[in-house]
């Protein structure tokens, strides 16, 4: 789950726990990013500030938070996700996102690559849910290869097209949780 985490807060750990436990997942890793591509760095904390309070905050033993796009020197989602496919090549990793970010995901750097290399995991958010599902996002992932049970996410097979597997997706409708870095951060002025 990447992010710029500013601040990490309690919508994400419900978010986390609520894809854990959907698609039945050992371990979910909150990927503190630099800096976003697509965000302006105004108003951004520092990193060290945002990783260390990600920290204090994922008190679960399930719950990992990395610096590990700082540490690879990797900014798009797509290389982060290359680098971890060459250091770690048996787990099944999955990418979880929020629907506000599906509905952008097909201006993402590489985002049909990203669709082919990880299972996807979208997370419903209060206001997004018919925009991010109609959205070109969601077309990109392909509506045929939406999963409609997250716990078979990355245990059913996909058709191979252009000698690559195609992974599947799923939106999960239940989480609805209001909360948003943003909020925080405009009720904090």
């Amino acid at each position: 789950m990447g992010g710029s985490f500013n601040p990490a807060h309690d919508g994400h750990l419900y978010i986390a726990e609520q894809a854990r436990v959907a698609a039945g997942l050992d371990e979910v890793w909150w990927l503190v990013s630099p800096q976003n591509p697509l965000k302006t760095s105004d108003g951004m904390a520092k990193f060290e500030d945002r990783l260390d309070y990600a920290r204090m905050l994922a008190q679960p033993r399930w719950l990992r938070v990395l610096d590990f796009e700082r540490r690879h020197h990797t900014t798009k989602t797509a290389d982060t996700l290359r680098k971890l496919g060459q250091l770690f090549a048996h787990p099944q990793f999955f990418w979880i996102m929020g629907a506000d970010n599906l509905e952008q995901f097909s201006a993402w750097d590489r985002a049909a690559l990203i669709a082919g290399t990880v299972p996807i995991l979208v997370m419903n958010r209060p206001g997004y849910t018919y925009r991010a599902l109609g959205s070109a996002g969601a077309a990109l992932l392909g509506h045929k290869r939406r999963i409609m049970s997250p716990r078979r996410l990355g245990r059913e097979k996909q058709p191979v097209r252009h000698g690559r597997q195609k992974y599947g997706w799923s939106f999960i409708h239940q989480t609805r949780n209001p909360l948003s870095a943003t909020l925080l951060r405009a009720g904090a002025r």
